[in-house]
């Protein structure tokens, strides 16, 4: 049953990152040569700014989800509706503060980026967009937390999706008939707000004992403050970029990283999505204290997780100049074609990517305390790498930055969940990192050495992607079946169990 739900889960949230995926490079390119590179970047910036807002949640999401694995596993109504309570309550509170710091967002943003964007513009934008996140707090927080808590994540992927469909076909729709960035972009984020009524519905049928409005059990979830620093560490490094570049160099530039950024997300979010499959798996097997299943299970995803890091990579590698040379064509208010941007860009994905099992591992056990210095040091590194080279190295400078602080934590992370949750020798992870590496770099070597690519139309590029695709999926797959035959073979099997019970 355990298996049935990852499974569930991965491809749900696969499919929403594929449909994310395309709609994020669909409508850029569409703003950019409707609207211009300054609009593009001023909607990415502000989304940027109000993930910063975000702290105000403080925590409470993953600390809530922690604390929902023992009464869910255990089956115990009272104490899931008390922690539930709790979270609507501080929820709610978040809420309120996160309104009015929108609002002065709302009247701060416009002076920062008078010179790119009308200022009013930029001010209805920022109460728009900021619309979705009040939402968040004040409706479906609570049923969020629950669904991600008993492996139900696929029921908000799946809401998600169709929504994110919908919305993108009203924003083409709206942009063909020459409707302004406000109308676009506003018509869009009130129409996926029906997820509410959706989880709504979807809850109150599966969990009718279902109340948040009991006596709150704020106790259950006093892990919020070591959550919420772990938050706001996350915020500054995924965020800072996008505020350094806003302030020291412009909207276009903004976009210019937008549009590398889109690439490589869309990639992080296909890679993540098997980490997200496997979070309420992991910690339901750690409230039961299965220290043998957890093991087993760590590897297999461990072995799945970086043979598809090898695979994405090594593809975005090869493809990823071809790609923006096509994307951008025609746009000529910024210059897109920086191949040092790009190479640096997959270096430091591949940094972050690395480090994802671990930090799956470490919210799944809760373990927020005991690593949010470490979360602390990563911020720093990265924020003060990043204000200091970006006054000299530009958008370059920044990436150095963020690869800076990835290579702290991510050894960090490995060797933390090697010692302390895990109990075993770093070495099985190092060893499984170098193997793909190798095998991706065997993978990538014949189309840097011997084959050059000559790609000038999108078709084209289609057409090489799948051909480095397959090659690169046939070197990975073959690779660690040479060198894991055991542990690939008991993947195998153990699909084949689930697939076949079904």
């Amino acid at each position: 049953m355990r298996t049935r739900k990852i499974l569930l889960n991965l491809f749900s949230n696969v499919m929403l990152q594929v449909v994310t995926a395309v709609i994020n490079f669909i409508l850029p390119r569409l703003f950019m040569t409707t609207y211009g590179s300054a609009t593009n970047g001023l909607v990415t910036s502000i989304k940027q700014f109000l993930g910063y807002l975000k702290i105000v949640e403080a925590g409470i999401g993953s600390a809530s989800v922690a604390a929902l694995y023992k009464p869910l596993a255990m089956n115990d109504k009272e104490q899931i509706n008390g922690i539930l309570s709790a979270t609507h309550y501080f929820y709610r509170r978040s809420g309120m503060v996160f309104v009015v710091l929108v609002a002065l967002l709302a009247m701060l943003y416009p002076l920062l980026v008078k010179e790119d964007v009308s200022p009013l513009t930029a001010f209805y934008m920022v109460l728009i967009l900021g619309i979705s996140g009040v939402w968040e707090y004040f409706l479906i927080g609570k049923y969020y937390v629950l669904l991600t808590a008993d492996q139900k994540s696929y029921i908000v992927f799946r809401i998600q999706t169709c929504l994110l469909v919908v919305s993108t076909m009203l924003s083409l729709t709206l942009l063909t008939l020459g409707f302004s960035i406000i109308i676009v972009v506003g018509s869009s984020s009130i129409l996926l707000l029906l997820d509410i009524l959706f989880l709504k519905v979807y809850v109150q049928k599966k969990y009718p004992y279902f109340n948040s409005k009991g006596t709150p059990n704020t106790s259950a979830i006093n892990k919020r403050w070591d959550a919420l620093i772990h938050q706001i560490a996350s915020l500054v490094v995924f965020n800072t970029p996008f505020m350094f570049i806003t302030i020291f160099l412009g909207l276009a530039e903004v976009s210019v990283f937008t549009v590398y950024n889109m690439v490589f997300n869309a990639i992080t979010l296909f890679i993540s999505a098997f980490s997200g499959a496997m979070l309420a798996a992991f910690g339901d097997i750690l409230v039961k204290e299965e220290r043998e299943a957890l093991q087993r299970h760590f590897h297999h995803f461990e072995c799945i997780f970086f043979a598809v890091v090898a695979f994405g990579y090594t593809c975005t590698a090869l493809l990823i100049l071809p790609f923006i040379t096509i994307y951008t064509a025609g746009v000529e208010d910024a210059n897109y074609i920086r191949p040092w941007l790009a190479t640096l860009f997959v270096i430091v994905g591949i940094a972050n990517a690395i480090r994802i099992p671990a930090n799956t591992l470490v919210n799944s056990a809760g373990h927020f305390k005991e690593t949010k210095n470490r979360a602390i040091m990563e911020a720093a590194i990265n924020l003060s790498v990043s204000f200091v080279l970006v006054q000299f190295l530009g958008v370059e400078g920044i990436l150095i930055g963020g690869l800076c602080s990835y290579a702290y934590r991510t050894c960090d992370l490995i060797f933390y969940t090697s010692k302390k949750i895990l109990k075993n020798s770093v070495r099985i992870t190092v060893k499984k990192i170098v193997l793909n590496f190798v095998l991706a770099s065997i993978a990538a070597s014949p189309f840097l050495f011997f084959i050059e690519l000559h790609i000038v139309s999108i078709k084209a590029w289609f057409l090489a992607a799948i051909c480095i695709a397959l090659w690169t999926i046939l070197v990975v797959v073959l690779g660690n079946f040479m060198f894991q035959p055991t542990t690939m073979r008991e993947i195998l099997l153990h699909f084949k169990r689930v697939i076949s019970n079904d």
